[in-house]
């Protein structure tokens, strides 16, 4: 175990570091040079604020006119959406190793004593704790009434929302060596929680009895030496319009039938910083920076953009229908979900790597792991 996680640690951070991945041998590739533009589409920072950096997946959400984030130093803020006003500053005083899941006006975060914490998100009193098995290093998911946890030893398990009672919990076996895994749940409504895993495997659980209602090969483990044979799903997978799409690291990006897992499609490409999805195409963020567009239906290729390769770039969001992704160098890209060109830009103040921008319609959430958090709106 500890061979495992000194592997996984020193695997992530040398994602986390950009230019090319431990697996691509060379580290030495330089940041391709910002060609300038003729922008077709503003882009404006509507407000920011400075946080705590975050040691791990500490990504904003929106709850009813709010956006709530939490940061390592044990800080929960609700900020007004519209105009970045502070509405509520909670200081837990215990730091705090993963970010929060928000139903009403209560928070969930992992503590770094490995405990789920449930708070009023605006007076701060905990309203019920439960100890994990191990470190919650990615937010909760709330799925109809029930709190869906992946702790650090692969387990997950639910807990009633109302009183933190335990209702369920499943063991997972990690191969010998994994990337870590910062967020790669998803709730779909109340009837299902989308969860990628190690070794390329996509899981579609009840979150009511843990159950598996269907798994998903993303990718298949390949290559002769373990390090090759390393193909995790890392980021969180997308569901629309009767489709779920997830891509492995090492892997590929696969769409499945939601209601059975069929597969549909699939295609070669290293990702473990994450898609988004539109009516038309899902978009993927290569490990070497290059952005890809596959359509939906049918796994054809519709553009590459390689313009913002080695720059440590985001995983894809949405932001009206324009593909909207953010570099090490703080730098926010908007690119045209037609042809992948670059039709906007704007500099937003976020320095090294930022975690993949929260979707909000015409606008979305940015973090940075500098701790700065961002609204963006189409100008």
């Amino acid at each position: 175990m500890r061979r495992q996680l000194l592997l996984t640690t020193v695997l992530s951070s040398m994602l986390l570091a950009g230019c090319a991945s431990w697996f691509e041998g060379s580290s030495q590739f330089q940041p391709t040079p910002l060609a300038s533009i003729k922008p077709l589409q503003a882009l404006d920072v509507k407000w920011s604020l400075q946080q705590a950096a975050p040691a791990g997946s500490f990504l904003p959400v929106y709850e009813s006119g709010d956006v709530v984030s939490a940061d390592a130093e044990g800080r929960i803020r609700s900020v007004d959406a519209l105009s970045g006003k502070v509405q509520a500053d909670v200081a837990l005083k215990r730091p705090l190793a993963s970010g929060v899941a928000v139903s009403g006006d209560t928070a969930l975060v992992g503590s770094a004593d490995a405990q789920l914490l449930a708070v009023d998100r605006k007076s701060g009193k905990i309203l019920w704790q439960q100890a994990l098995t191990s470190l919650m290093l990615e937010p909760p998911q709330v799925a109809g009434g029930i709190v869906v946890v992946r702790t650090n030893d692969a387990r997950l398990t639910g807990f009633n929302l109302a009183d933190g009672k335990q209702q369920w919990s499943v063991g997972n076996v990690l191969p010998q060596l994994t990337v870590r895994n910062n967020g790669s749940m998803r709730a779909v409504g109340k009837e299902a929680v989308m969860v990628g895993q190690a070794g390329g495997r996509l899981d579609i659980i009840n979150p009511q009895t843990g159950n598996t209602l269907w798994q998903g090969a993303v990718a298949t483990p390949r290559g002769a030496t373990e390090l090759e044979r390393v193909t995790d799903v890392t980021s969180r997978p997308a569901y629309d319009g009767g489709q779920v799409c997830a891509v492995a690291y090492q892997g590929r990006v696969a769409c499945f039938e939601a209601r059975n897992g069929s597969l549909l499609w699939g295609r070669e490409v290293s990702s473990s910083r994450g898609l988004t999805v539109d009516a038309r195409n899902v978009y993927v963020t290569a490990e070497d920076g290059s952005i890809w567009a596959y359509d939906r239906q049918s796994g054809r290729n519709v553009w590459k953009n390689d313009e913002l390769k080695y720059r440590n770039v985001s995983g894809p969001a949405m932001i009206g229908r324009f593909v909207l992704v953010v570099d090490g160098e703080g730098y926010a890209h908007l690119l045209s979900n037609e042809s992948g060109s670059i039709v906007g830009r704007s500099k937003i103040g976020t320095s090294g790597p930022v975690n993949q921008p929260v979707s909000l319609g015409s606008s979305a959430l940015i973090q940075g792991q500098d701790g700065r958090l961002a609204m963006l709106n189409l100008g």
